[in-house]
């Protein structure tokens, strides 16, 4: 049996009390955002950290079902250097198989009638339409996220056989992976992280694929691309701008916008097409070139 310990401190910066508990005899620290994924507005640019506010976010613990709680929360007292104990929620659940329990978390999601995204372990589950294969790992795209579900819902419902596809940021691959099983001609995916470039050729495996990937370190093409897609934070996509524009030969799909940030988005762009709002979901939205 163990325990969360859940500390809720508004107005705070976590990042720093993290480290302050880091000095605690607790099994896991852990911060939490108070909304569920889809309806999150809070996203992780590495060059340029977001804060991980108190106001968003919680603080959890997690400590043996044993272990005194009134002597931790007296202890956070005294690092904190608070008046008074802080307020917490107490929550004890079992030990478990955590890889039966984190698959359990993962269940196919449908996109559409004709297409839909689901774990290896239910690949075998009836479905008339196609299906794309995700093993969850360090690569963004499970198809949770409504970014991700924004563009697999416009290269189904716009990619045309044959298209040439360049996925810039491509995470696990799900959308290269989606464009090669909607009838795409030539794929390439390029990511600057290593261990998402594992995840996405583990996952072309499963899907019986092989659609190079290449690190943004060493990525060079002079081609143009029917499709240049790319699902990204707005902060890095505005960056990536002359990086990507050389590359578009029809077709220029971002998200990882937020509405607010798409007129900055949409500036940075311009001198290589004009863009604009093609489709929004749970307040993020898709740019498409007019």
């Amino acid at each position: 049996m163990w325990k969360n310990i859940t500390l809720d401190f508004p107005g705070t910066d976590l990042r720093y009390i993290s480290d302050l508990f880091s000095i605690l005899n607790v099994a896991s620290i852990m911060i939490k955002d108070k909304l569920k994924e889809a309806d999150s507005n809070w996203v992780d640019d590495p060059d340029n950290p977001n804060p991980l506010s108190g106001d968003t976010h919680v603080i959890v613990l997690m400590i043996q079902e044993n272990q005194d709680v009134d002597q931790l929360i007296y202890e956070i007292q005294m690092i904190m250097n608070l008046d008074n104990a802080p307020d917490y929620v107490e929550e004890i659940f079992e030990d478990k198989d955590w890889v039966t329990y984190t698959q359990s978390q993962f269940k196919e999601i449908f996109i559409s009638d004709s297409l839909r995204i689901v774990p290896p372990w239910e690949s075998n589950s009836e479905f008339s339409g196609q299906s794309i294969i995700i093993q969850p790992g360090s690569g963004f795209g499970t198809g949770t996220h409504p970014t991700t579900q924004l563009c697999l819902r416009w290269l189904e419902n716009n990619l045309h056989e044959k298209n040439t596809v360049l996925d810039y940021g491509c995470g696990s691959g799900i959308l290269s992976i989606a464009a090669k099983i909607l009838g795409a001609g030539f794929i390439e995916g390029v990511e600057i992280d290593s261990k998402a470039i594992l995840n996405a050729k583990q996952n072309n495996e499963l899907n019986n694929l092989m659609i190079p990937y290449h690190h943004s370190d060493s990525f060079e093409s002079n081609e143009k691309y029917d499709i240049v897609i790319a699902n990204i934070l707005a902060a890095i996509l505005i960056r990536l701008a002359p990086t990507l524009g050389p590359f578009i030969g029809h077709n220029l799909v971002l998200s990882g916008i937020l509405e607010n940030q798409a007129k900055d988005v949409i500036q940075s762009y311009s001198d290589w097409v004009n863009l604009s709002v093609q489709d929004e979901m749970g307040g993020w939205v898709l740019l498409l070139n007019n």
